[in-house]
């Protein structure tokens, strides 16, 4: 892989994984997916369709780069039309005119696509669809290439079953009102504002592949839970692993008590937990104006609350990240080093995306929480009005 591909592949899946995240509505993510893909890969168009169960036929919901009279050319069959690609593997056709597993291949022709690679959407350890990625010409895809469009379709199968499961959740809570002839309350909208951006410079290109594949295992296992506790938990693991630091915690914000509330941690003793909760205007406080600030000398920077109990813990260096969400900082990641150390800029940008990425994660988590607890009421609070 080139270094241009990585450093793309790097900050396109972010991109993707972040409006996944946050997108207001399954249609713009769907969208979104396809046309990245499509210019990521420089080819000629995309779809993304999904099986009905009840027909069996490939619906298409986004695409990107096709004609209307394409779209329109008949229905897609899960069985006739490149069917392999359901038992969960990418299926690669270098000559769409003359494979019987092509079910238009006259309309394939008319539409000037000569090659197609047909990736599975997943959701959990069910294919619920395909991507389909069409070339004018044989395009060589590298196993880089097809890690990249299968981690992204990978991506679009989690969000599709996160939209069904909490469209779900939102038609239960509607039944339970509309039992009692009482209208829904308006629920808490996603703001459709991005979060903030942050430049992306070049990476090493074994790098890049790494934070890309690491992006993906995180952003795998958000999509898979939307428990809080599992998704920051897991957040502050990984970032000890990759980074090779003695320890790590997040913290958000507490806009009551301006404490920042300890949430996860790895790596840290409880006598030092135990100190007291850090304070936004006391501890590393720049941070929470939106910028990575790195410490490296804990016994004598002013910027730390509690130094003290920092260097008594063995701690010589801290990197203070921000955590994004609706351009708001909600809170701080910490990594915490034995030793002192400076980070590069490839692994400054990559905590960055994890960061950003974890912000979205924790907010569409509460927001998630909070839907099954305003369920876990009325259908209580129903109960005891029909007793």
């Amino acid at each position: 892989m080139t270094q241009t591909n990585a450093n793309e592949y790097f900050r396109l899946f972010f991109e993707t994984a972040q409006a996944i995240l946050s997108a207001r509505n399954l249609q713009e993510t769907l969208d979104s997916l396809v046309h990245r893909t499509v210019d990521a890969l420089e080819i000629k168009a995309g779809g993304l369709r999904l099986i009905d169960e009840q027909s069996n036929n490939l619906k298409q919901v986004a695409s990107f780069g096709l004609s209307e009279t394409y779209l329109n050319k008949g229905p897609l069959n899960a069985d006739l039309s490149i069917p392999e690609v359901l038992n969960g593997k990418p299926v690669y056709i270098k000559d769409t005119h003359n494979d019987p597993r092509i079910q238009y291949p006259e309309a394939m022709r008319a539409e000037g696509i000569a090659a197609v690679l047909s990736v599975p959407v997943i959701a959990g350890e069910k294919v619920i669809g395909v991507l389909r990625l069409y070339s004018a010409e044989p395009h060589d895809y590298s196993d880089e290439d097809i890690e990249f469009v299968s981690a992204l379709a990978e991506m679009g199968g989690l969000a599709v079953a996160n939209a069904r499961n909490s469209q779900a959740e939102e038609d239960k809570l509607a039944a339970l009102f509309a039992e009692i002839d009482v209208d829904l309350p308006t629920s808490t909208e996603i703001s459709d504002q991005q979060l903030a951006a942050f430049a992306f410079l070049p990476v090493d290109p074994i790098k890049s592949l790494a934070y890309f594949r690491t992006l993906h295992e995180i952003t795998q296992a958000i999509l898979s839970t939307l428990d809080s506790k599992q998704v920051v938990q897991l957040i502050v693991d990984k970032v000890i692993s990759i980074m090779q630091v003695k320890a790590s915690a997040l913290r958000l914000r507490n806009e009551t008590t301006h404490e920042l509330e300890l949430i996860a941690t790895s790596g840290l003793s409880e006598k030092f937990l135990a100190k007291g909760q850090p304070h936004t205007n006391q501890s590393i406080s720049e941070t929470l104006a939106g910028k990575p600030v790195l410490i490296t000398d804990t016994a004598n920077d002013p910027r730390l609350e509690y130094p003290a109990e920092t260097v008594a813990e063995g701690i010589a260096t801290i990197l203070s990240m921000p955590i994004i969400a609706r351009r708001r900082v909600v809170g701080v990641l910490r990594l915490y080093s034995a030793e002192k150390r400076q980070y590069c800029q490839e692994e400054i940008t990559f905590l960055s995306a994890l960061a950003e990425i974890a912000g979205v994660a924790i907010m569409n988590a509460r927001i998630y929480e909070k839907t099954r607890n305003d369920l876990s009421f009325w259908t209580a609070t129903l109960g005891y009005m029909q007793d």
